[in-house]
């Protein structure tokens, strides 16, 4: 199938998923080498791309002729996923989170599979649906709870034990019948699913749950929780009720007394009356607006005013609820019979529970709480009966949301960075830096506070909260500098002394550089734009540009020795992280002549075997 087809046919599909029509024809798509191309563009550059699954084999070596081969086997069926390759990696709790590694070629077919996926119900999944979908991230999530939340007075925090374990691979099918008419593609994501675990070279069966670690498994994972979302959605069209709160007697029986009192003044200056018995009403209305203003002019428990709020990112969930504590332990009651019931999930008893939305919630590694300003408030224009106007002033608003960040996050970024004691504010020497320069060191360090309160930079009150784990970084880099260099601290931070600001000098090709040393008060506090919490280098940028790796491959010329008869393969250079158990100096200098390069067979045996004299070893290593 020619590729403008191909782009064609899925431009299509998203009109046709909007529309409710189930769609048929997908497993031709995959008849396509296009797909699959594109598919290993993408995955060859994520991020543990260079782990191999259980066959031991890599990206290094990639062919056009295998990708094409691949396409054929899928597309007369002979294509069969082999087992994951289980690994275990800590999670913040101090407990192993399991994660499955596919073969290269299942990746690929994985990631061809989901470029269709998405195509399909990306345009269906829900506004309140953020994990793991292009233009959305945990930032989005918490913006859309901080802008629309306002008010609630109970959070309901639920958490599904072991999620990825547990999807139903019966009701997971079912769902995708729903919209997918196509028993040959969707038998393809059952063979992926029942493809089974080898841990420790023993092999067990899948009888549910998708790995983490897989192309597929986010989509698969919120095409399963998109019952969740409309079952949200019902239950919040239902729960709903009136437009505005009722008004409070006592707040309008106040209002109708001050206003009586200004109307009493007016008729005493119009007649003359004395000064004397204007001040003394002038005293009965400050006093009774401050009575007026220590209750709330509506009825905040109003049982005729109800709202249900709802945010997701992926398994983890917020339910908002204005509302009596009564119809928030029904909310939770219901969502659990949901998840038990429809999608055969369990929740944790020990940590799904009702919270009072002023004391908050913890939800994607932020402190979610309503929060009511201690100020008396600003002051306001009103209109004065007769003309004109008069200063007020105007309470601040309750229930604000407020995103702060939790200390205990601190915390553990500073164990485990091990940076130093964030009480004592002492900073610690960090041995992994000491056979760096200070350049190098400066940019390390830049990039791990930069990449913590960009994520946090949405937080109110960002730079006080981590202001004191930037005094310890600080002195942590001076006691790593004053070690390598063996002076005193204090020299070290004079040496870096810049005019106001720290920073290193340095010479590259006979150019003066200045690397600053990059601090909190550079953080531009706001709403952040982007999926990624660090900036995008350029280099990164041209690496995620269309002039990838199949357009060299489809060249057919060796960029070694310039050998036009093939076969051609993608040398694909070790990942940095290999190489962390070694020397520190062969993984910088690895850092820096990383590259993918097209190569003939017989160039390519010779690089590995350590024979390439053509000059090209020093790019590919």
């Amino acid at each position: 199938m020619q590729t403008a087809i191909i782009l064609r046919r899925l431009e299509t599909l998203p009109a046709l998923s909007r529309a409710g029509k189930r769609v048929n024809g997908l497993h031709r798509l995959l008849r396509s080498s296009h797909l699959y191309e594109r598919a290993y563009v993408k995955v060859s550059r994520n991020r543990g791309a260079a782990t191999p699954g259980v066959d031991g084999q890599s990206f290094d070596g990639m062919t056009l002729e295998r990708l094409a081969n691949l396409a054929r086997q899928v597309a007369d069926g002979t294509y069969r996923p082999r087992p994951v390759r289980r690994v275990y990696i800590p999670k913040g709790n101090g407990k192993m989170r399991p994660l499955g590694i596919p073969t290269v070629d299942d990746r690929i077919v994985q990631e061809a599979a989901r470029i269709v996926l998405a195509q399909i119900y990306d345009p269906v999944f829900s506004k309140h649906s953020h994990g793991f979908r292009t233009g959305r991230s945990c930032h989005t999530a918490l913006e859309e709870i901080r802008n629309t939340w306002t008010g609630m007075k109970w959070l309901i925090e639920v958490d599904v034990r072991g999620f990825f374990d547990n999807i139903d691979h019966d009701i997971l099918l079912r769902l995708l019948s729903k919209r997918i008419d196509d028993p040959r593609f969707i038998g393809l994501i059952e063979r992926m699913l029942k493809a089974g675990v080898m841990d420790d070279w023993m092999f067990e069966r899948t009888y549910s749950g998708t790995p983490q670690g897989g192309v597929i498994s986010p989509l698969l994972a919120n095409i399963y929780l998109h019952e969740l979302d409309e079952f949200m959605e019902e239950m919040r069209v239902g729960f709903d009720q009136g437009k505005t709160r009722r008004a409070n007697p006592a707040y309008t029986r106040l209002s109708r007394q001050i206003a009586d009192y200004r109307a009493e003044i007016d008729a005493l200056r119009a007649g003359g009356a004395d000064d004397a018995e204007v001040r003394n009403l002038l005293k009965r209305i400050k006093a009774v607006t401050k009575e007026r203003q220590a209750c709330s002019s509506v009825d905040p428990m109003d049982p005729n005013f109800r709202r249900l709020r709802y945010c997701r990112y992926a398994d983890d969930f917020l339910v908002g609820v204005i509302g009596s504590k009564a119809d928030a332990k029904r909310i939770r009651a219901e969502i659990e019979a949901f998840l038990r019931d429809r999608l055969n999930l369990e929740v944790s008893p020990e940590k799904t529970r009702v919270s009072d939305a002023s004391k908050g919630s913890p939800f994607l590694g932020f402190h979610v709480c309503a929060f009511t300003l201690r100020s008396a408030g600003s002051m306001a224009g009103r209109p004065k009966v007769g003309g004109g106007s008069r200063r007020v002033r105007r309470r601040p608003t309750r229930g604000n949301i407020k995103l702060w960040v939790p200390r205990s996050r601190v915390y553990g970024f500073c164990r485990r960075k091990k940076l130093g004691n964030l009480d004592l504010r002492n900073g610690r020497v960090r041995p992994q830096f000491l056979d760096s320069s200070v350049a190098e060191m400066v940019i390390a360090y830049n990039s791990e506070l930069r990449g913590l309160a960009n994520y946090y930079a949405i937080a109110d009150g960002v730079k006080s909260s981590l202001n004191g784990l930037e005094l310890v970084m600080f002195r942590s880099l001076l006691a790593t500098i004053a070690s390598r260099q063996r002076i005193t601290r204090a020299r070290a931070m004079a040496n870096l002394k810049l005019g106001t600001d720290y920073g290193v000098k340095t010479m590259v090709r006979g150019e003066l550089r200045v690397q600053m040393l990059w601090r909190l008060k550079h953080l531009n506090a706001r709403p952040w734009q982007q999926s990624v919490v660090d900036n995008t280098t350029v280099g990164s940028r041209l690496a995620l540009s269309t002039n990838d790796i199949i357009t060299r491959l489809s060249a057919r010329e060796c960029e070694s020795c310039g050998d036009v008869d093939g076969p051609f393969e993608a040398h694909h250079p070790n990942r940095l992280k290999d190489k962390r158990r070694g020397p520190m100096t062969a993984w910088k200098q690895s850092a820096r002549r990383r590259v993918t390069v097209v190569l003939c067979r017989s160039c390519h045996v010779h690089l590995h075997g350590g024979r390439l004299t053509s000059g090209m070893e020093s790019r590919v290593h």
